[in-house]
Parts: C-alpha cells; sequence; structure tokens
C-alpha cells in the first residue's frame, strides 16, 4: 500500500538549548511555526489543519499553540508518541493529505524540558521502569556492553559516534552545541551508567520545529511552482513485549520500521544518500543503523570510527548533528529531522551538505514498555 507523498513548502526552527521560565512552550511553537509559513511565502489564513507533537505540553497543548497563532478554530489534533512525537504529527498530517482531507496542513514538534526538570519532575517513559532501575541511560548502557562482548567493538569505536555528531552540528546554527570535541574529552566525561559517560548521552533540551506540507492543489494556492521536496512515507512500529533474556541489540522493531518505510516509500536501503538517526545515546545509532539493514551487523561501531558514517563517509548520519549535539526536546526532535532532511534534499544545509543528497530518511524511536523495546518507532523517508 502506497500513499501519494507530501511536498514539503516550507520549515522552520528555532536553536535547541535551555530557555528561561519566561520562554513558553507556545512561545517556542509560535516562533517555528511562523518561520515555517515564511519559508513558504505562505500565511495563516492557507492552513486548513494544525498536528502538535509534544509529550509534555500538558492537556490541549495544540489549542494552545493555535490560539497564540490566530489558528484557533481550525482542526487541531496533538500527538504523544514519546520521542517520536513529532514525527508522528507528520505522519497523520501526511494521511490527512493524501486522503483529500486538507491541502495545506501544518506540523509543530515542540518541547519545553528544562522547567520539569528543574522543578523535581524527570522525564521517564515508565514509572515502573525506573523503579526497578531501568532508566534509559542503564538500558543503553546495556546495549553497549553486550554489542562489545558479541562484536569485539571497542569503547573508542562507540565514543566516535559523539566526536562525529559534534563535528557535524559546528555548522548547524540551531544545534545547541556548536563546538566540535575530541575522543579523549567522551572517554573522560562524567560517567553516568558504565561504559557511557555524559558525553554519550543526549541533553535536556527545549525546542520547537515545524514543517508545512502540502498536496499539489495546496501547492497552487500557495503559488509555488519550484519543484520541493517529498515525504514519500511514513512508517510507524510499536515495540514487543518479549519475554525472557533476549539480544538487547536484535533491534526487531527497526528491523519492521524499516520495511514499512521501503514499502510505503518505494525506495530500497540502497537508495538512501543520508541519515537522521535517534541518536539518543552513541550506542543507539549504531544498532539501529544496523537493524535498519543499512549497516551490517556488528559493523556498526567500526563504520563509524573508520568514518564511513561522517560527511563525505559512505552514508552520512546525522549531519546536523543529531540528538547528542543539536539537542532532543523531545516531542520537537521527529519534525526537525524533517526540517533537516529539507534543507539537505534543497542543497542549503551549508558546511553540513551531503553532496549530491536525493533520497533521505529520518528514524525516530520513543520509550519502552517494562525494559523491552516495546516503544514506537517512526520512519520518515524523503526525496527531492
Amino acid at each position: 500500500m502506497t500513499l501519494a507523498p507530501a511536498h514539503v513548502a516550507g520549515v522552520g526552527m528555532i536553536r535547541f538549548g535551555k530557555y528561561p521560565a519566561d520562554v513558553t512552550l507556545e512561545d517556542m511553537a509560535a516562533r517555528a511555526a511562523r518561520t515555517a509559513l515564511e519559508d513558504a511565502g505562505a500565511g495563516l489564513d492557507a492552513v486548513d489543519g494544525l498536528y502538535v507533537g509534544h509529550v509534555f505540553g500538558g492537556p490541549v497543548a495544540g489549542q494552545r499553540i493555535a490560539a497564540q497563532l490566530g489558528l484557533d478554530g481550525r482542526p487541531v489534533s496533538n500527538h504523544e508518541n514519546y520521542c517520536a512525537s513529532g514525527a508522528t504529527a507528520v505522519r497523520e498530517a501526511w494521511v490527512a493529505l493524501a486522503a483529500g482531507l486538507h491541502d495545506v496542513a501544518l506540523v509543530i514538534g515542540v518541547e519545553k524540558m528544562t522547567d520539569r526538570v528543574a522543578g523535581g519532575v524527570r522525564p521517564d517513559p515508565g514509572d515502573l521502569d525506573a523503579a526497578v532501575g531501568y532508566v534509559m541511560a542503564a538500558g543503553h548502557a546495556m546495549s553497549a556492553r553486550r554489542y562489545m562482548a558479541d562484536h569485539g567493538a571497542t569503547r573508542d569505536q562507540i565514543a566516535a559516534v559523539a566526536v562525529k555528531n559534534h563535528a557535524h552540528s559546528v555548522h548547524n546554527p540551531y544545534a545547541q552545541y556548536q563546538k566540535p570535541i575530541d575522543l579523549q574529552q567522551v572517554l573522560d566525561a562524567r560517567p553516568i551508567a558504565e561504559p557511557l559517560g555524559l558525553l554519550d548521552c543526549s541533553p535536556i533540551s527545549d525546542g520547537a520545529a515545524a514543517v508545512l506540507l502540502c498536496s499539489p492543489a495546496g501547492l497552487r494556492r500557495l503559488g509555488i511552482t519550484a519543484s520541493t521536496p517529498r515525504v514519500l512515507g511514513v512508517g510507524l512500529v510499536s515495540g514487543s513485549v518479549q519475554a525472557g533474556l533476549g539480544d538487547p541489540n536484535a533491534e526487531d522493531v527497526s528491523r519492521r520500521a524499516g520495511e514499512q518505510a521501503w514499502e510505503l516509500s518505494g525506495v530500497g536501503p540502497d537508495d538512501v544518500d543520508l541519515v537522521e538517526m535517534h541518536d539518543c545515546f552513541t550506542i543507539a545509532e549504531i544498532v539501529r543503523m544496523e537493524g535498519l539493514g543499512l549497516v551490517p551487523r556488528g559493523d556498526g561501531a567500526a563504520w563509524t570510527a573508520a568514518g564511513h558514517t561522517a560527511l563525505g563517509g559512505r552514508l552520512p548520519v546525522n549531519p546536523s548533528g543529531g540528538l547528542l549535539s543539536r539537542g532532543h526536546p523531545v516531542g520537537a526532535t521527529g519534525a526537525a529531522q524533517v526540517c533537516e532532511l529539507t534543507w539537505q534534499l534543497r542543497g542549503d544545509a551549508g558546511g553540513r551538505q551531503v553532496e549530491g543528497a536525493r533520497t533521505g530518511l529520518a528514524y525516530c524511536k520513543g520509550g519502552t514498555v517494562n525494559g523491552t523495546d516495546g516503544g514506537s518507532v517512526t520512519t520518515v523517508v524523503m526525496s527531492r
């Protein structure tokens, strides 16, 4: 089954980082949305519906954002799928356009996390997981240990993911961190969960990103005649609550998400020129790339250390800097990945441009269920 592609008419972001308390979730979302509309040369009157991805925004956050923008009265939907929330909102807008419900849909991913952490409320996708010590860092630390044991990977190779992504974000004006780091800094960073240290972990972030999606009729309404990047398909799968002690790096959920992406988009893994990957931890980038079938199983760490996933390499991964360096305001990440793919496919990514990019994939994974891979995974395939 395939649906008609959605055209990306405009995108916009604010820089990810830590914002003061008087900068609200609604403020950030409205800024990103106005930038996307300006990028498309569109006014608010062009928007048929609003799709908002967020996790901690509270009830009817999308409606509050719509009111601040002047879009109140339009159809508004809120999408919570933990880290995949923004990409899930993109998916639902794509489906609505293909169904003919709208011609122009505005998607916003947004999160204000620093206020929650400062107030003592630390985001965690499962209270039961945390109660038994299975916080995210612990789970990914076990993944790293198992990967090193199974495939002979080294701590240095895993740390190379952080070095690479921070090098990429030097060229990204929207990134939370814009300075390079070296391997020794990663290895010497404060321990979090052995073998992972602070620089192996994505930061707490605030931020917003927006995407204006159109059908062909919507493009005509906006007067856009130039070629635009297209969303070819958006996969969405959930993991299984596994029994027993399986391989934590099997990544069955990533394999299925990849298969769905290829089926929906009509492209295959060999067609992909760049990837925006959900690197919430260094090891996550490695095992998820392997799960998608984009890197041979067991070779991901070596690929990174050899430069194959860096700009100029065989398959650049996270030219934006990824979650590790661009930042990770959880509801905004999926929309930010679509912004990055759009700039790459337009040839507008500046110093982080992947030369000749024609097809890109963005992957998000949100949450766990009782220590399993039971969260949601999205795969967005785009082409120019």
